[in-house]
């Protein structure tokens, strides 16, 4: 999950907001192949989507939200995949690192970190 952290850390200093108050960014892909992404923080919840419009419906794919511990470090609560209809969510934690680490990965590809 560090590279995911990293990476959304470096998408909110690029469009100069700080990861230590609350905000609210919604990114336009550059590309219409790339679905947009959007970050938002409020009090202790960090939460980073990625959605799209289906028949008017917002398709969240996916959407993590994350408690932001009184360390700084991030647990993921929850988890939503609305094209397969899946919903997680815990208080101790999801493990989904793995996924997280992927999503970073697609994030950069799709171009929404500059270099």
């Amino acid at each position: 999950m560090q590279t995911f952290r990293t990476e959304i850390n470096f998408i909110i200093d690029q469009h100069g907001e700080s990861i230590d108050s609350d905000f609210h960014l919604d990114i336009d892909a550059e590309s219409d192949a790339v679905i947009d992404l959007s970050i938002e923080r409020h009090g202790d919840e960090l939460i980073v989507c990625q959605y799209y419009l289906q028949r008017g419906d917002l398709m969240r794919d996916p959407e993590v939200t994350f408690r932001i511990e009184a360390d700084g470090s991030w647990t993921p609560v929850s988890y939503r995949l609305d094209p397969l209809n899946t919903y997680e969510y815990s208080t101790e934690g999801l493990p989904i690192d793995d996924m997280l680490d992927m999503w970073a990965e697609n994030l950069r590809a799709q171009g929404f970190l500059d270099e």
